[in-house]
């Protein structure tokens, strides 16, 4: 299963960044160093502390080499086949405990690659402890690292990678939620949709990096502008979505409410930022829907903000 998940994210990972989990030292927790002469006994001393999961064994003959003792591989040394490991090797040199072949990563090594480095260990070896070398050493478990690519890959399911927004499916569940919420009674579920026009031109004429960038750019502003209760989410490659619950208004007010909220997110949408030129700078389209007070149905205001979507001709700046 392991192997899986580590192969799952390497093929995944987001274009250009460092990985779907990050990178091994965002995980590294500074680790013990100790020299190859040093005694195993005062090896099992330090393992006495809980906090301790792994020591690292520096080679005193003076090469380059690092090793590795972890707690299992010492008890498992001092027990011995016969019982008597711990009377045998208490004076011996810690460098007859460790294990001279580790897996070494440098701290800016992706999570996922670590992973299937980690997963292609033979045996019990697999779930040894990575040292992550640098001016100081540190370690990361293999348990962190799978933990950290599972945590991710859960998130990658539910969030964009571009734009951090919640995905379709998630913003459809959440717009599902909330007219649950409110069915039967007199507050309303508002949706409002954005359509990102001449993305595929802006691709061809800059690339699908300065793309995304103005993806994020429109997602991140997006999200700094919704109001207390609301939120977003990316519905379609160039599509964004609003959701937001009203109170009980009638349908004068509720419709008033709800373009105020579309105009509302025009408004901080609408001009170029510093971090993208004007120039690339997209049009874009809006479209508001409320449900009826008392029967808010998530299919029915998609598909109503969808039409009034197509109707829109006008950019980002004028009514739509």
């Amino acid at each position: 299963m392991y192997d899986e998940i580590a192969s799952m994210a390497r093929h995944i990972a987001p274009r250009g960044g460092t990985g779907l989990a990050g990178v091994v030292g965002d995980l590294a927790q500074p680790v013990m160093v100790v020299g190859s002469a040093v005694p195993v006994g005062q090896l099992e001393v330090m393992f006495r502390r809980p906090d301790v999961a792994c020591v690292a064994v520096q080679d005193d003959a003076g090469s380059d080499a690092v090793g590795l003792v972890t707690r299992a591989g010492l008890a498992a040394a001092l027990t011995g086949r016969l019982g008597y490991g711990r009377a045998v090797l208490e004076r011996r040199p810690a460098a007859s405990v460790t294990d001279w072949s580790p897996l070494v990563v440098d701290p800016g090594t992706p999570v996922s690659q670590v992973a299937t480095q980690a997963m292609a260990r033979a045996g019990a070896r697999r779930y040894d402890d990575v040292l992550v070398r640098g001016p100081f050493w540190g370690s990361a478990t293999t348990a962190d690292v799978m933990r950290s690519l599972v945590s991710a890959l859960a998130d990658r399911s539910t969030h964009d990678p571009h734009t951090r927004l919640p995905t379709r499916a998630a913003t459809w569940q959440s717009l599902a939620h909330r007219c649950d919420l409110v069915r039967g009674g007199r507050t309303r579920v508002v949706l409002v949709l954005l359509d990102v026009r001449g993305m595929t031109a802006l691709n061809s004429a800059h690339g699908h990096d300065a793309g995304d960038v103005v993806l994020a750019e429109l997602a991140g502003r997006l999200t700094a502008a919704l109001p207390r209760g609301c939120e977003a989410g990316r519905v379609d490659g160039d599509r964004f979505a609003v959701l937001a619950t009203l109170p009980a208004l009638d349908d004068v007010d509720a419709a008033a409410s709800a373009d105020a909220l579309r105009q509302h997110v025009v408004s901080h949408l609408a001009e170029p930022s510093g971090q993208v030129a004007p120039a690339v700078w997209p049009a874009l389209h809006s479209a508001v829907v409320w449900s009826v007070a008392g029967a808010a149905d998530a299919d029915e205001l998609v598909s109503g903000a969808e039409r009034r979507l197509r109707r829109a001709g006008a950019p980002l700046a004028a009514a739509s």
